[in-house]
This record gives C-alpha cells, sequence and structure tokens, in this order.
C-alpha cells in the first residue's frame, strides 16, 4: 500500500519547520507527501487534492502542520490501513503552546482530522461530505458513514498532540477558544508537555507569550 501524506499549511513557518521534522523522522515514511500552501480555506485544499488527482498514495495520512506527531504515527496508521477503512485516535489531548494549557477533547466516537487516515474507497465520500455540509468540520461527518472503522482511544502514549498557540495564521479548530475544551489545566512550567512529548517539547520554549 502506497501511503500520501496530506498536509494543509499557510503563513505558518515555524510550525511547518517542526512538521518537516516530524515527517522526516517517520519509521514508515509516506511514498508522497503532499503539501498544499496557500490562503485558501482548507476545505478548498483538500477538495483540490481529491478532485484533481493529486494524490498518488492508496490512502491518506492527514498531518496538520501545526501539530505534534510521534515517529511511529504514519507505521501505526499504514499497518491498520490494511484492515480499515478508516483509522485514528479518540480522546484527543491539545496543548496551548503559548499560554501553556492543555485539555482531553472527550472526542470517543471520532477522531479528529489531525489524527485521521483514510484509505482509497473513502477519498469520493470525503469529498461527497466537503461539498454537502459545506463547512471545516468534516471530520466528524466522515466518521459517521458506514465503512470499516478503527477507532483507539488512548488515555497514556498518544501518538499526535495537537499543538495550539503557535505564531502565524490561526487553525479552523474549535480548540483554539478555551470555551469548547471539556476542561483547561494551567501549566506553567510545560511539566505535561515533558511528559508527553520528552525533549521536544524544547522546541516550544520560545512561544511563550507571558502575561
Amino acid at each position: 500500500m502506497k501511503i500520501t501524506a496530506l498536509t494543509c499549511t499557510f503563513q505558518r513557518p515555524q510550525a511547518f519547520e517542526l512538521c518537516k521534522m516530524y515527517v522526516a523522522r517517520q519509521t514508515r515514511q509516506p511514498d508522497q507527501w503532499l503539501i498544499l500552501d496557500g490562503p485558501e480555506p482548507m476545505t478548498e485544499k483538500v477538495l483540490k487534492a481529491f478532485r484533481e488527482n493529486l494524490i498518488t498514495g492508496d490512502a491518506v495520512i492527514f498531518a496538520e502542520d501545526d501539530d505534534w506527531f510521534d515517529p511511529k504515527w504514519f507505521a501505526w496508521c499504514a499497518e491498520r490501513l490494511e484492515k480499515y477503512d478508516i483509522v485514528g485516535q479518540g480522546f484527543a489531548l491539545y496543548y496551548n503552546v503559548a499560554q501553556r494549557w492543555w485539555s482531553d477533547c472527550w472526542n470517543r466516537r471520532h477522531a479528529s482530522l489531525c489524527q485521521t487516515a483514510i484509505r482509497s474507497e473513502m477519498f469520493d465520500r470525503l469529498c461527497n461530505v466537503i461539498e454537502a455540509f459545506d463547512n471545516q468540520w468534516f471530520d466528524t461527518r466522515l466518521w459517521r458513514l458506514e465503512c470499516r472503522r478503527f477507532l483507539d482511544l488512548p488515555r497514556e502514549n498518544k501518538l499526535v498532540i495537537g499543538i495550539k498557540g503557535m505564531p502565524g495564521i490561526r487553525g479552523y479548530s474549535r480548540e483554539h477558544r478555551k470555551a469548547a475544551l471539556h476542561e483547561v489545566h494551567p501549566d506553567p512550567s510545560m511539566a505535561k508537555l515533558w511528559q508527553l512529548i520528552g525533549q521536544d517539547a524544547e522546541a516550544y520554549l520560545p512561544h511563550y507569550q507571558r502575561k
């Protein structure tokens, strides 16, 4: 199975530099890394990639430009994509590096887009969902479709952490707003981030915005 990693980005150079590092150290390298840069909404860029046949892989892993992912993440997805149409990890954890707080999202029935991968059988269905609802929250609707699904709900050893508060244009996720989160936990020393991602936490030290 050939794997395409798909990344949408625009004017977030610091985040994207880290994204390049995280992709480069994956134990399972993508056969194609498709990077879509530009000011268009993410949905437009994603539709272009699928509708114009820019994707050469048999499956797509959504690698968002501002998130942290473990070196085993692509391998984890690739192994499960051999059996399932859509795979991912729910119960997402988000960490705001500018304000130094973290929170669990409690998504137990779907994975966020940054923690989702799909086989080619889902490509047209993904486009249909985006076109039918015309909004940024197509990940939840995609997971509701009848298909072979594998959703992991890890409490520990998460393979993807949603990073918020990086410089540049803000993403679409509601997780940028504290009100959307289940419970916000301050982490002024970044102890939680060190626990989650180890030495990689150092890369986020400069982005703390002290009040």
